[in-house]
């Protein structure tokens, strides 16, 4: 039985991240779901800041996308609206010239500000053993029905694909993954895992993935429990350094 803990984790350092545009893929797992144990959230360990842009042609050229507008309805939030376009509510600020990203006149028509380069983040792109690790994200992401760009997103922001990190509570490698999820993953796999083999690794972090959305539904949902902790967002809600990365990692799909 998975050991249950309950910590909420401080904001990370994502100022580097550029906001891309990123709809909300509703991903309905291929298999049936067994129930499980809640699996808590865990602090994650500092990272070195995510780059920008990538400095190499990964993808062909395309046109530059536009900027789009968003009529606000009775009732919705900056930061709702920055996680549904997969932006950050800085940016819609800057944007739009709110002085008060709190609070937002229903009737009002913001700007959306066009997503940035889909290349792959140049810190993967330059190295071959990160870039290596794509096809074992594949495998497994479709083993487990997940979308590809959202697994490798996630990972991406969680670790930079480095599987030797470890967190000082213990979250390991590349899915960044906590003692109690590997228990609970190697209890719903059936079979004895290695969280300090790459593989291993991204196979428990893309079936935790696919449990999660099977019970919260959106990728948007999804994505907040595996930072926040599942029993935890059902009590308390979002707090706000989860919707900052939720919209983080959403905003990094494009470019995988």
């Amino acid at each position: 039985m998975a050991r249950t803990r309950q910590r909420r984790r401080p904001l990370l350092a994502m100022t580097a991240l550029l906001p891309a545009v990123a709809a909300l893929l509703v991903a309905t797992p291929a298999h049936p779901v067994a129930a499980g144990p809640v699996v808590a959230a865990r602090p994650l360990v500092m990272r070195p800041a995510l780059p920008a842009a990538a400095p190499l042609a990964v993808h062909a050229a395309e046109t530059a996308p536009s900027d789009r507008t968003h009529l606000v309805a009775p009732g919705e939030t900056l930061s709702g609206i920055a996680i549904e376009y997969g932006t950050t509510v800085s940016v819609l600020s800057a944007a739009n010239g709110l002085a008060d990203p709190d609070w937002v006149r229903s009737g009002t028509t913001l700007t959306v500000p066009a997503g940035p380069s889909t290349a792959l983040p140049a810190r993967l792109a330059g190295s071959p053993t990160r870039m290596a690790y794509g096809p074992t994200f594949d495998e497994w992401a479709a083993a487990n029905g997940v979308p590809p760009d959202l697994l490798k997103a996630m990972t991406w922001l969680e670790s930079g694909w480095q599987n030797h990190l470890v967190s000082s509570t213990g979250a390991v490698g590349i899915g960044q993954l906590m003692p109690d999820t590997v228990d609970f993953m190697e209890e719903l796999i059936g079979v004895d895992l290695d969280p300090t083999v790459p593989e291993d690794n991204i196979r428990m972090a893309a079936r935790y993935l696919r449990w999660l959305l099977a019970r919260f539904g959106t990728p948007g949902e999804a994505l907040a429990a595996y930072y926040q902790g599942p029993s935890s967002i059902e009590r308390h809600g979002l707090y706000d350094e989860t919707e900052a990365y939720v919209a983080n990692v959403l905003a990094l799909r494009p470019r995988f």
